[in-house]
């Protein structure tokens, strides 16, 4: 087929690209940026621009859109609602003016989140009534306009819902963390460490979309439907990163905050945002719910609608991901060996 990624430049779009390559489709990039995985087939553009998406969807027989602004504002910053619904809508109405006859959106867990705990959630949960951040709910705007497209001028459309994705070229959860410790020598945690939540490793997302995007049509499940990705089990947020500080050899000592502590330097913190006291809150409600409560997911729908099953092992994942961590965040010592990580359960 041929096939444009929206967002193609960007972790989860370079590992999209990647994999249909691999499986023979010809792929196009459509970013602000060159995608590394598809340096010649790269168009670059912009989904909040309705004429240039447009262009870019003439002749494609699929569309993956990745784009997404994401942070953990709790105001409604008016560059996140143009990225992620409007720039959606125009992917949207752009597939249907060039006859393309199949989307796929990239959801994300965020959208069934309130605060409350889940766990080993599914596609039944609901949509929540409130968000504790505004990225959650551009995305559960969003996520609804995709699914409300499907069967709309010849269009089928389906949501694959991201979990906490990490690996090469991450640019969001290991930035925020690495670097950190590694220059102050401190690694906070919040909690008491029992809560669980799901990470899932960036190529077997990617291979999630590859199984879609072959099978969805309108005669198949898949059309007008919403899926969780997982890959392994779920594990508390913040020992899931201890074997990479582990493996790169970073010393830091453990600093635990109390959940209650957390949530009130998180809700101080949002007041003065807020209030325009200070930039962007260092800690948010959103950040201390998901992390301090359980919030994990299962992907049974998609291994019986998808027949998907995680095709990177745990253990490679991790390999992978140290290796590009040690060349991103620790140059100096990339030839180090990576080892076996020790991992928390």
């Amino acid at each position: 087929m041929r096939i444009l990624v929206t967002g193609g430049a960007g972790m989860l779009g370079s590992a999209i690209v990647s994999t249909l390559q691999r499986a023979g489709h010809a792929v196009k990039s459509f970013d602000l940026d060159i995608s590394p995985a598809a340096p010649q087939d790269s168009l670059i553009g912009d989904i909040c621009q309705s004429d240039s998406i447009t262009y870019a969807c003439y002749g494609m027989d699929a569309v993956i859109h990745t784009v997404a602004m994401i942070n953990q504002s709790t105001t409604r910053p008016t560059a996140m609602f143009e990225v992620n619904v409007t720039g959606t809508r125009n992917v949207i109405a752009a597939c249907q003016a060039m006859n393309v006859p199949r989307l796929l959106y990239t959801s994300s867990i965020d959208v069934v989140f309130d605060g409350t705990p889940i766990r080993d959630g599914d596609e039944r949960l609901p949509y929540p009534e409130r968000h504790l951040d505004f990225y959650g709910k551009t995305k559960m705007l969003a996520e609804m306009a995709i699914l409300e497209a499907n069967g709309v001028g010849g269009l089928v459309t389906c949501s694959l819902r991201a979990a906490g994705l990490y690996g090469a070229g991450d640019r969001h959860r290991f930035p925020s963390i690495l670097p950190r410790t590694i220059q102050t020598g401190r690694y906070t945690t919040i909690g008491d460490g029992k809560s669980k939540f799901t990470h899932t490793y960036v190529e077997n997302m990617a291979h999630a979309f590859g199984l879609a995007v072959e099978r969805l049509d309108r005669h198949s499940a898949l059309a007008g439907q919403s899926y969780f990705i997982t890959d392994y089990a779920p594990s508390n947020f913040f020992a899931f990163f201890k074997p990479y500080l582990q493996a790169l050899g970073i010393r830091y000592s453990e600093q635990r905050l109390p959940e209650r502590v957390a949530m009130a330097l998180a809700q101080a913190a949002e007041w003065a945002h807020e209030r325009h006291i200070s930039g962007a809150p260092l800690l948010s409600r959103y950040a201390v719910a998901a992390t301090a409560h359980d919030f994990w997911f299962n992907h049974r729908k998609a291994a019986r609608d998808l027949a998907y099953v995680p095709i990177v092992s745990e253990d490679e994942a991790f390999a992978r991901t140290v290796a590009w961590a040690r060349a991103t965040f620790m140059p100096e010592t990339a030839t180090q060996e990576v080892k076996a990580p020790v991992l928390t359960r």
